[in-house]
């Protein structure tokens, strides 16, 4: 009888400390809409979310240096939020167009010169979506992406005329802070 018993008040004890958390969603709000600004471009990101922990999203940005080093990407993005909250890790995948100073050989030499890759894109990232004021509404959302892109490279050598093009990987890091709206 003692045992019933003290099983009885264990289950008490732990359904009452289980019913008792107030487990908070992760983002209120399923649709979140956000315009990034970086150093050197600007970009747009719609993100759904489909549970607590996980999202996908379409985004695109672009991104210069005046006229030798520019980016332009669009693609999809998925989003882990570990803690449930704010910080978050992500994943893009999309089409990229990265310009800037490659190697490359020619006539027996290796030179650098300007060109651009174009290809696919995979783009990992770390941030934070704070939401400023009432939750679920106006927030902002600084992170850091390095797309990677995988392509054809495409450059011009002025002397000799000539025009390559090789598989090449370019990659860039892009800072930015984003804000936007949850509808």
């Amino acid at each position: 009888m003692k045992k019933i018993i003290f099983i009885l008040i264990l289950v008490l004890v732990f359904s009452g400390a289980l019913f008792a958390q107030e487990d908070r969603p992760a983002n209120i709000r399923s649709n979140w809409l956000s315009g990034e600004l970086s150093l050197l471009g600007a970009g747009l990101r719609y993100e759904r979310m489909l549970s607590q922990k996980w999202s996908v999203g379409i985004n695109a940005y672009w991104n210069s240096l005046f006229w030798f080093w520019n980016e332009l990407e669009a693609g999809l993005s998925f989003r882990f939020y570990p803690c449930g909250r704010t910080f978050f890790t992500g994943l893009g995948l999309g089409f990229h167009i990265h310009s800037g100073t490659y190697e490359y050989e020619y006539s027996g030499g290796t030179y650098t010169w300007f060109g651009t890759v174009t290809g696919g894109a995979v783009a990992p990232e770390i941030g934070w979506k704070i939401d400023v004021g009432k939750e679920g509404g106006f927030f902002i959302q600084p992170g850091i992406k390095v797309p990677v892109t995988f392509g054809v490279l495409n450059d011009t050598i002025f002397s000799g005329g000539h025009t390559g093009k090789e598989f090449k990987v370019g990659a860039g890091v892009v800072v930015y802070c984003g804000l936007g709206g949850a509808f």
